[in-house]
């Protein structure tokens, strides 16, 4: 009986650790969702359970909207000379990136207005702002009077559904993940569309699982 007993409780703290491996090894739905679209790549192009455990830098969230948007390629290949006064020091390789977002702030990776911290981790409130932008709504700042401000992105996020990870004091990229797949179910502003059908086609959407 004792025997019993000890094989039992062996095989069952065998397979307890099976499971919670080959749970650490799961992607999130959303996770999965952006990486079957593309956004997400990974830094060695895999895609894992670490991967969305890490925390993104700004410009690293930067360069996977833009790949949502579907534009990394026209922003790698920008000449643009005007620049973020941070955007050649802090990654040379990624300058003319840096330059691109500058000249699109319609995008709304705007900085500070002089700097844009691409080293400096991304936030829940920085990474809302981006995503209420993408919707068509505006920050209001000096030269635009917008729908919300600085101070009032995540109580205004959370009026048209965005809210999720809002909470998240230590943002990593599933958290990104989690605030795309969110905002790509909303509605742009002004329409009956959700964002999504602005960026994927119906059969990607569907293929991704949206």
């Amino acid at each position: 009986m004792k025997k019993t007993l000890a094989l039992v409780l062996a095989l069952a703290m065998v397979f307890s650790t099976i499971t919670v491996v080959f749970a650490e090894d799961t992607l999130g739905e959303d996770a999965q969702i952006c990486a079957d679209l593309g956004m997400l790549k990974g830094e060695t192009g895999t895609v894992d359970a670490a991967y969305v455990a890490t925390a993104p830098t700004r410009l690293q969230a930067a360069v996977m909207f833009l790949r949502l948007k579907g534009l990394e390629a026209e922003a790698l290949a920008f000449t643009g000379e005007d620049n973020f006064a941070d955007g050649e020091i802090a990654w040379a390789e990624g300058a003319n990136l840096i330059a691109y977002l500058k000249a699109n702030p319609q995008l709304g990776w705007i900085g500070d207005g002089v700097s844009f911290n691409p080293t400096g981790a991304m936030t829940a409130q920085a990474y809302y702002k981006v995503m209420l932008e993408a919707l068509g709504y505006k920050q209001t700042t000096a030269e635009v009077a917008g729908d919300f401000t600085w101070d009032e992105v995540l109580t205004f996020a959370a009026s048209v559904g965005l809210s999720k990870v809002a909470d998240v004091a230590d943002f990593t990229v599933n958290d990104l993940a989690i605030a795309t797949v969110e905002a790509l179910k909303v509605n742009v502003k002004g329409t009956e569309e959700a964002l999504y059908k602005s960026l994927v086609t119906e059969e990607a959407a569907v293929a991704a699982g949206l």
